[in-house]
């Protein structure tokens, strides 16, 4: 098989995992950070701020982002002993600090960590960027900052402006939508950044399209029977719009099917029965 067909193979398996990957804002957000990888920094590299309720696909993007841009700038033949990481991803520790996070990339990138690593670890993380050909920093779970006092707060997106600058590299920060409004506060990453929001799926076609998705990713019988008006309607007033929240009912359902009822074709009684088996903060 040729190269680029194996890598066409590859993507289309990646969007099949993903279910919902391929529509148009998942995939105009996949493309616009696949993009920026392919981008020279210059003296001014962007940060991304990409926001969006909890479960509404921001660590899929990243992940589908890391699949592309690996496939993109496949490791080059002649590379030497230094580990080749085209895309960074780490989830911000909890109690973040730079210290912390830069730890936590240190670990990602493979350097050994001992007592002596903190004296140089933000130096070394922008160091082995250089080395690995990293062309996208991506930080997940970024609101975790808010859980931490102003100055280390403060401290923590020092450490990002430091990644960027010193690092020659762009880079993607994921989270709830308080941390546009972080970075926003930041006069200097404000003018660096630009902001992508994943907003709940509305009503209508918008969500009986993805429900077909989804039910036929997961593997139900008769997918389409979930996407009619009522059915679809009911599924979405439950997911409150939410991505994972969609794909939780529909999961849940089919075991309900299952391992109550004993059987395969999953009913609407078996959605609602699902239903009633989410956080009671879904029904607020």
């Amino acid at each position: 098989m040729a190269q680029s067909d194996k890598r066409g193979v590859e993507s289309a398996g990646s969007l099949r995992r993903a279910f919902w990957i391929d529509f148009d804002e998942a995939r105009a957000h996949v493309n616009t950070l696949v993009g920026l990888a392919g981008e020279d920094p210059d003296d001014r590299p962007t940060c991304v701020v990409l926001v969006g309720q909890s479960g509404m696909g921001k660590t899929s993007i990243l992940k589908e982002v890391g699949r592309r841009i690996e496939l993109a700038y496949p490791e080059p033949a002649d590379w030497g002993d230094a580990r080749y990481i085209p895309m960074l991803r780490a989830v911000v520790p909890s109690h973040p600090t730079s210290l912390r996070i830069n730890l936590a990339l240190l670990w990602k990138q493979g350097w050994p960590l001992t007592r002596r690593t903190h004296q140089i670890a933000d130096l070394k993380v922008a160091e082995l960027l250089g080395e690995q050909a990293t062309r996208l920093v991506a930080i997940d779970n970024v609101h975790a900052v808010l859980t931490a006092s102003g100055r280390a707060r403060r401290d923590a997106l020092d450490s990002f402006r430091f990644l960027m600058s010193e690092g020659n590299v762009h880079m993607v920060v994921a989270g709830l939508d308080i941390a546009a409004d972080i970075f926003s506060d930041d006069v200097e990453l404000a003018y660096r950044s630009i902001i992508l929001r994943l907003t709940p799926w509305a009503p209508g076609e918008p969500s009986q399209q993805l429900v077909r998705v989804l039910a036929r990713g997961i593997g139900l019988s008769e997918p389409d029977r979930f996407a009619e008006p009522e059915m679809a309607e009911f599924i979405w007033r439950t997911s409150h719009g939410v991505t994972g929240n969609f794909k939780r009912l529909l999961h849940w359902s089919q075991r309900v099917a299952r391992d109550t009822h004993g059987r395969e074709h999953v009913e609407f009684s078996d959605v609602y029965e699902a239903a009633r088996l989410f956080p009671c903060y879904i029904d607020r």
